[in-house]
C-alpha cells in the first residue's frame, strides 16, 4: 500500500471519528462526557462512587428523566413545553388532599395520571387548534398552573398513605428505588413509541417540516395534540412520585427549575428547531446534569454557585445543538 493511499485512508478514518463525535444524536460524545465527570467526582469525593450515593443518584435524576421524556416527544415535534413542573405542582396537591380524604393509593395513581392529561389537553389544545405559538402557550399556562397550586392549597400537604410513601422511598430488595423502575418504564415506553410506531415517524416529520407532512397526508394538529398530551401526563406523573418521595405536596414545587428538564432534553440532542433527538441521548443529558448536582452537593458547594453551573450547562447546550445545526456554518 502506498503512502498517498494510507494517508488518505488516515483521513478518512479521523473524518468518521470526527463525524461520531459530533452526530445528530451525539450520544457517544454524551457516554464519554458522563465517563469523565464520574472519574473526576470519584476522585474529588470518596463517597461518590458507593452503591448509596449511586442508587441516590438514580432516584434523584427518575423524576427528571420522566418529566424529560415527554418533552423530548413535543419538542421533536417542534414545541417547548415549560409548564411541566407547575402541571406537576397541581397534580401533586390535588392528589395528597384527595389521599388525606381517605382515597386509596390506586384512586390517587388514577387521578395524577387524569390531572396530568387534563392540563396536557389544555396545551394542546392552544397549541393545535387555536393555533398559539408552544412556548407562548406554556409560558401563560405555567403562571395559570402555578396560581392554581397556591389557590388550591397555599401550605404544604402531607402524603401519608404508607402506599403512596413507599412507592417514592421504597427500594426493591433494599437497594434499588422503586421510582427509578418507574422512570425506566417510562423511558423505554416513549422510546418504542418514537422509534417503532407510526406516530413516532409522524413526530420526527412534522418537527422536521410541517408543511412537507402535511403534503404528505400527515394530520400534523392530532400529532402536535398527542404531543402535548404526553407532555402532561408525564409532568403528571412526575410531580406525583416528587411529592411520593418527598413526603409531602408543596404549591411552589418545582418553581425556579423549568429550564433544568430544557437543558437536558437539548444536550441530549433533541434540536430546538424540532425533528431529531432519540431518548437515549435525553437519558444522557439527565444523568449529566444529576451527575453534576450530585458532584457539586457532595463538595458541599454552594447552592446559588449550583445555579450558576446549570444557568451555564443550560447555555453549552444551546451552543451544542446551534453547532449542531450548522448555523454558525451560514455566517
Amino acid at each position: 500500500m502506498s503512502r498517498k493511499t494510507e494517508t488518505v485512508n488516515e483521513k478518512y478514518e479521523k473524518k468518521s471519528f470526527l463525524k461520531i463525535l459530533s452526530g445528530a444524536d451525539n450520544t457517544l460524545s454524551l457516554a464519554i462526557a458522563l465517563l469523565l465527570l464520574c472519574i473526576a467526582w470519584s476522585i474529588l469525593s470518596p463517597y461518590f462512587l458507593t452503591v448509596k450515593n449511586i442508587m441516590n443518584l438514580f432516584m434523584f435524576a427518575s423524576i427528571l428523566a420522566i418529566r424529560a421524556s415527554g418533552l423530548t416527544v413535543s419538542m421533536i415535534m417542534g414545541g417547548m413545553d415549560i409548564s411541566q413542573n407547575s402541571v406537576g405542582a397541581v397534580t401533586a396537591l390535588m392528589c395528597a388532599l384527595v389521599s388525606l380524604m381517605g382515597a386509596p393509593w390506586w384512586a390517587v395513581l388514577l387521578m395524577a395520571i387524569g390531572l396530568g392529561l387534563l392540563m396536557g389537553a389544555i396545551n394542546a389544545t392552544l397549541v393545535s387548534i387555536f393555533k398559539i405559538a408552544a412556548i407562548i402557550t406554556t409560558l401563560g399556562t405555567m403562571q395559570i398552573f402555578r396560581g392554581a397550586a397556591w389557590l388550591i392549597k397555599d401550605a404544604t400537604v402531607m402524603i401519608k398513605d404508607p402506599v403512596l410513601l413507599q412507592i417514592g422511598r421504597g427500594r426493591l430488595f433494599g437497594v434499588v428505588p422503586y421510582i427509578a423502575i418507574i422512570a425506566a418504564i417510562i423511558l423505554f415506553i416513549i422510546h418504542y413509541v418514537l422509534k417503532w410506531t407510526s406516530f413516532g415517524r409522524k413526530v420526527y416529520m412534522v418537527g422536521g417540516n410541517e408543511q412537507a407532512s402535511y403534503l404528505s397526508g400527515i394530520n400534523a394538529d392530532r400529532v402536535k395534540f398527542i404531543a402535548f398530551l404526553i407532555s402532561g401526563l408525564t409532568a403528571g406523573i412526575a410531580g406525583f412520585l416528587l411529592a411520593c418521595q418527598v413526603g409531602a405536596a408543596l404549591p411552589q414545587s418545582g418553581a425556579g427549575t423549568e429550564m433544568a428538564t430544557v437543558s437536558a432534553v437539548i444536550l441530549g440532542g433533541v434540536s430546538l428547531a424540532g425533528g431529531s433527538g432519540r431518548i437515549l441521548g435525553t437519558i444522557l443529558g439527565v444523568m449529566i446534569l444529576q451527575t453534576i448536582n450530585n458532584g457539586l452537593t457532595l463538595l458541599s458547594v454552594n447552592a446559588y454557585y449550583q445555579m450558576v453551573v446549570s444557568g451555564g450547562v443550560l447555555l453549552i447546550a444551546v451552543l451544542i445543538d446551534v453547532i449542531r445545526s450548522g448555523a454558525l456554518k451560514k455566517h
